[in-house]
């Protein structure tokens, strides 16, 4: 199985990192500078991601629509039971700061329906909303620590799905930039916890009943299996960290590496992902623990030409197809790749059109008449 470099932003962080081989480096905007709830290869992808260094101060107003206003509420209810199948996307919370790096402005191919919108509480309702209507009960949050941009959003984020049956979980990106302790690792899910109200009634936080708070790694420098095996064994010490210092229980959902059954400890990891949206699918239901399926639209880097490079076409017959494929997978974890990753365009939130030049016929606009063609496409096929 093939294994694509995956590049994210990295931003105004200070402290230097180590860059795993041979992915691309995170970089975001100048690179002088440098300076991250519901309930086998190496696969990654050019991911375009923003700063995990400090928030930086307020920028100047966006040219982001007004938050589409939404027909009804959210369901007022309290945190339902883990079904035995979990459709979730996989969600960045990095605007406006995202919108402009790489020396692009902005930041992606598309149009998006939205506009170049800022991660507040009104667009991230309207955009559960949106999920919800797509079957899409988990946002997969990308997450880079405390401090960092993604944490200065995740307020939105909270706020946005109180009172609904709508869940977040983490993206816990740092384990793609360092080998973090377990220690750290433990201290970092109780600060997750603890800030965002895990744990606590009505929270918004996924947690899968005793199984604990599910997280979702993005440990995407695993390129061999020794490298995969200390992660394996550094998160089940973390695990049993967070258990008896915070008294905290955690669901570990690892992505996937070459030979990661084989580790030492492997079945003892709750579930496992693939994080590869240059690719369609990726069918990893038959995993250790909770399996999963992935489904991607496509996927086009920004300021790549059309059809170069890492690229994946959208196809809308291909997408339902693959939606079938999933629904009938069994896997415990339906994923999409992605909800709102507009730099690498994998983005199924509705888009109006190309930025870029494109042939006669591309796939550039699936706002549909009331909602986005992919979303549409997952209702129609909820899961099973």
């Amino acid at each position: 199985m093939g294994n694509v470099n995956r590049m994210s932003t990295q931003g105004f962080r200070a402290e230097s990192k180590r860059v795993p081989r041979p992915r691309w480096v995170r970089v975001f905007g100048v690179v002088a500078l440098a300076s991250i709830g519901l309930w086998g290869c190496t696969g990654t992808s050019h991911r375009s991601a923003p700063l995990p260094g400090p928030a930086p101060t307020p920028s100047a107003p966006s040219t982001s629509k007004p938050a589409p206003t939404t027909s009804q509420p959210l369901p007022t209810t309290t945190q339902p039971a883990p079904p035995a199948h979990i459709r979730a996307a996989f969600y960045y919370p990095w605007f406006p700061e995202a919108w402009v790096q790489q020396g692009q402005s902005p930041f992606t191919n598309f149009t998006p329906a939205r506009g170049l919108y800022r991660t507040d509480v009104a667009t991230v309702r309207a955009q559960i909303v949106d999920m919800q209507f797509g079957g899409i009960t988990i946002g997969i949050a990308s997450w880079f620590g405390p401090g960092t941009v993604t944490d200065s959003h995740w307020p939105a984020l909270i706020s946005a799905a109180r009172g609904g049956d709508f869940r977040w979980a983490p993206y816990y990106e740092p384990e793609g930039l360092s080998d973090p302790t377990p220690s750290h690792i433990a201290a970092d899910m109780h600060y997750l916890r603890s800030r965002y109200g895990g744990g606590s009634a009505g929270s918004v936080l996924a947690s899968l009943g005793s199984r604990g708070m599910p997280v979702f790694v993005y440990n995407a420098d695993d390129l061999t299996q020794a490298k995969g095996c200390d992660t394996v064994a550094r998160w089940t010490k973390a695990r049993e960290l967070a258990r008896n210092r915070y008294g905290e229980t955690i669901y570990v959902d690892l992505k996937v590496f070459p030979g990661y059954t084989t580790c030492p400890g492997a079945s003892a990891i709750d579930g496992w992902h693939q994080y590869e949206p240059a690719r369609s699918r990726q069918n990893f239901a038959a995993a250790p623990g909770d399996g999963s399926y992935t489904i991607s639209p496509g996927y086009w880097k920004s300021g790549s030409p059309y059809r170069t490079g890492q690229f994946l076409i959208r196809n809308r017959d291909r997408w339902r197809k693959n939606i079938a494929s999933m629904d009938a997978s069994g896997a415990r974890w339906q994923l999409v790749t992605t909800y709102n990753e507009w730099g690498e365009g994998t983005a199924i939130e509705s888009a109006e059109g190309c930025r870029s030049p494109v042939p006669s016929g591309a796939y550039c606009d699936w706002s549909g008449k009331t909602q986005s063609d992919f979303l549409t496409d997952l209702h129609m096929a909820p899961p099973n």
